[in-house]
């Protein structure tokens, strides 16, 4: 399976809330914080997240998530490469 990590855009924001829902992890406020998201992508379909909220200097890591069925697959090394375009989120 290929996965590949990019920034979410406004087209993802429906298939983010719904794998927060199927991880029993809270939706509120995620909107507000779409652009510092990212998304794993297989294929076309949203199989990961990670969100950054920002307060000036400060950051808070939240809505990371991995689609169920896919949990417990040594999906760790994906994840590490999460990290890296964070860097360039915001520029």
């Amino acid at each position: 399976m290929t996965i590949s990590v990019e920034r979410a855009n406004a087209d993802d924001l429906s298939a983010i809330l719904d794998l927060l829902v199927r991880n029993d992890l809270p939706q509120e406020g995620l909107s507000n914080h779409l652009a510092t998201t990212l998304v794993a992508r297989a294929g076309q379909a949203v199989v990961g997240s990670a969100t950054l909220e920002l307060y000036g200097l400060t950051a808070l890591l939240r809505s990371v998530a991995v689609e169920p069925t896919l949990q417990g697959q040594n999906l760790l090394p994906i994840c590490a490469q999460w990290a890296s375009p964070w860097r360039n989120l915001l520029s």
